[in-house]
């Protein structure tokens, strides 16, 4: 939702080895192995929690609270209550997910030398600007084609 996927990350990194970009050690491939998985669990709790407040947000009662309101008939004191308490769970997944962001970015920079982190970092920054141009370029033929 406020980000890149760290699995991403990942594999811009394996992607990097595959294309000998990257030359890792032994012990660098086993300490990327094991913050894959680290953070493989992690962003799936992520993704459990944001799907389970979207299913609150379309449940039963937040659509009855919604419909009663928009009729006038219902509480607005409620409605606003019932949105909080979404919102702040929003905020807490959005907290959560920049928080696994920011591991594997640290697990990865921490694993390799600061050549490879040099490395590393532009071939990140490369990615980021060609899928921005990218959604720009597509962000550009919708709007044509309106």
């Amino acid at each position: 939702m406020t980000g890149w996927r760290p699995s991403v990350v990942l594999k811009l990194l394996e992607n990097l080895k595959k294309q000998e970009a990257l030359m890792l050690n032994e012990e660098q491939n086993r300490k990327t192995h094991d913050l894959r998985v680290r953070i493989s669990m992690e962003e799936e709790r992520v993704e459990a929690e944001m799907e389970r407040l979207q299913m609150a947000l379309a449940g039963r009662k937040m659509v009855e609270l919604a419909k009663l309101s928009s009729n006038g008939d219902g509480d607005a004191a409620a409605v606003d209550m019932a949105l909080k308490g979404v919102l702040a769970g929003l905020e807490r997944v959005m907290k959560a997910a920049d928080c696994v962001r920011l591991k594997t970015l640290k697990g990865i920079l921490d694993v390799l030398t600061p050549m490879q982190c040099v490395d590393f970092l532009a071939a990140n920054i490369a990615m980021q600007l060609r899928l921005r141009e990218w959604g720009m370029k597509d962000m550009n033929v919708n709007q044509d084609n309106n």
